[in-house]
């Protein structure tokens, strides 16, 4: 799964990381996605049933798919649905939780960016940071710092134009604070999906912490 702030070049990345892999890699991308390769699938969302409008036929085996989540639907909606999606297509297993921040961001943040990032970072294996520079090192040293104090166990990386770590990033150990994507057998309660902190509903149907959509313009 992919999750990135605006500009930045994730696709292109992940392009480039994985173009020697055999059988080659599917980009799934939301309907906003629109400048892509002609092999590239994008999904739709029915809002209304919560789920996926998406059917991924005679995958070969061994194909890993990067399904990449929008700004413009919230964030826990969408969690919900893969995690359908996934039970619906025991074909795929759940690797990695990818979050891109095109660190230019972080100077100039948008209104209730730290709430969004710790719900994103929730969720997440891998915090990848690209368009690192002198003006914003400090700025991506404090996300850093953020998590690492508060006990996150996710992976963070730099990631350079020319080369990056794929075979650590895209590792399938999960890192997550997160047990959604776990096996529910081997839960306990408190880990279960309608406990987790972010998809939990209370008693209006309403989620008890709400995920703000910063992003949708």
């Amino acid at each position: 799964m992919i999750l990135e702030t605006p500009d930045c070049d994730s696709l292109d990345l992940l392009r480039k990381g994985t173009e020697d892999d055999s059988p080659p890699p599917l980009f799934v991308l939301p309907p906003e996605m629109r400048n892509t390769q002609e092999e590239d699938i994008h999904w739709a969302f029915e809002k209304q049933a919560g789920i996926f409008d998406l059917f991924l036929d005679n995958l070969s085996e061994g194909t890993e798919v990067f399904f990449f989540l929008s700004h413009q639907i919230d964030l826990a909606d969408q969690i919900e649905a893969t995690v359908q999606f996934l039970e619906e297509n025991q074909m795929l297993q759940m690797g990695r939780f990818l979050l891109f921040i095109h660190s230019p961001v972080l100077l100039n943040p948008p209104t209730h960016f730290l709430d969004w990032l710790d719900a994103a970072a929730h969720f997440t294996d891998s915090m990848l940071f690209t368009g690192r520079n002198n003006e914003n090192s400090s700025a991506i040293k404090a996300i850093q710092d953020r998590y690492f104090d508060m006990r996150f166990p996710m992976e963070s990386f730099i990631l350079g134009k020319k080369t990056a770590p794929w075979s650590r990033i895209l590792d399938p150990t999960p890192r997550r604070l997160s047990h959604i994507f776990d096996s529910p057998e081997l839960l306990e309660p408190d880990d279960l999906h309608h406990n987790d902190r972010y998809l939990e509903r209370i008693s209006t149907g309403e989620r008890a912490r709400k995920v703000p959509l910063i992003f949708n313009f």
